[in-house]
């Protein structure tokens, strides 16, 4: 799939206060989906210039310019790789049959080897013509065979629920806790879940959930949410809306989350704006938000 979702705070979880000015940045990427419009040639050059140094692969511009050619300019653009989105419809919902969406599944985990990333984003389709049951049984036979070829490539594969609303054709998995049960039920070590801050970020158990979940979350999808967004693409550049994303990010932090912070932010609006300005806010607003206190053996001496 080249394209790609209800629980807010009980227990407010803070960052940490800063008695001084030293900190460091948690890494993070900036999906090619921030950049719809932009090539992929541009994107590559744009995240250089802004001094980003990670990206989020979209396969839909992969795809655009060519699988070879896009491996070579992410090789020597020295930029690191989170992950690739999208594989999965196995269900048919994205107009494959099924071995051909497992095909497709082997030829994201191909293209994430090639590119050094860390995940492959799973949309696993929605229940389409089947019953739930075959349905689980459809996708967990797919997502189970397919990790087992990615933990060759030391890769893991993050599975994508999202808000009842908004699943559409992308996936029937519509709470943070379905996709864990499926991740479990695959029985593989590799496969996680996708946190999205847009799809779920509204719920008033949002930070307890991820204080249980955090280290079966592999990816988390970043962007801001006003309070009633209409459609899925009515996302913010993260800081420009009203999410507690400092809150989700310490409860992640705090309860043993390892994996990836990738901004992700479907827009109309905001694809509508120059790319620079784009990458300029995003790497504005995020550099504060991941800024955590630097670890007292960590600070500079004063002699």
């Amino acid at each position: 799939m080249s394209d790609p979702g209800k629980f807010s705070a009980e227990d407010d979880v803070a960052l940490p206060s800063l008695d001084c000015d030293a900190r460091l940045v948690m890494d993070y990427s900036i999906n090619q989906i921030t950049t719809c419009s932009s090539p992929f040639e541009a994107d590559i050059a744009e995240w250089r210039h802004a001094g980003i140094p990670s990206i989020g692969l979209w396969r839909r511009k992969v795809d655009e310019i060519g699988e070879q050619q896009a491996v070579e300019l992410i090789r020597s653009s020295g930029l690191n790789v989170t992950s690739v989105s999208f594989a999965g419809g196995f269900t048919g919902s994205s107009g494959f049959q099924f071995r051909e969406a497992l095909s497709d599944g082997y030829d994201a985990l191909f293209l994430a080897a090639a590119v050094g990333a860390n995940t492959v984003v799973i949309a696993p389709g929605s229940r389409g013509r089947y019953t739930e049951r075959h349905e689980r049984r459809l996708v967990v036979s797919a997502v189970r065979e397919l990790a087992m070829a990615a933990d060759d490539f030391g890769l893991t594969l993050a599975l994508l629920p999202m808000e009842r609303r908004f699943a559409g054709e992308w996936t029937s998995l519509t709470s943070l806790r379905c996709a864990a049960e499926m991740a479990d039920d695959t029985g593989r070590d590799n496969v996680g879940i996708v946190f999205d801050t847009f799809q779920f970020g509204r719920s008033d158990r949002i930070v307890a959930i991820l204080e249980h979940l955090a280290t079966l979350i592999d990816l988390v999808q970043l962007s801001d949410s006003i309070a009633g967004p209409a459609t899925m693409y009515d996302r913010l550049v993260p800081g420009e809306g009203d999410l507690p994303l400092a809150d989700f990010l310490a409860a992640l932090r705090e309860n043993g989350f390892v994996g990836d912070v990738d901004v992700q932010v479907w827009s109309d609006a905001v694809w509508h704006r120059p790319i620079t300005e784009v990458l300029a806010a995003v790497r504005s607003q995020v550099d504060q938000l991941l800024a955590v206190p630097t670890p007292a053996s960590e600070l500079p001496v004063s002699v």
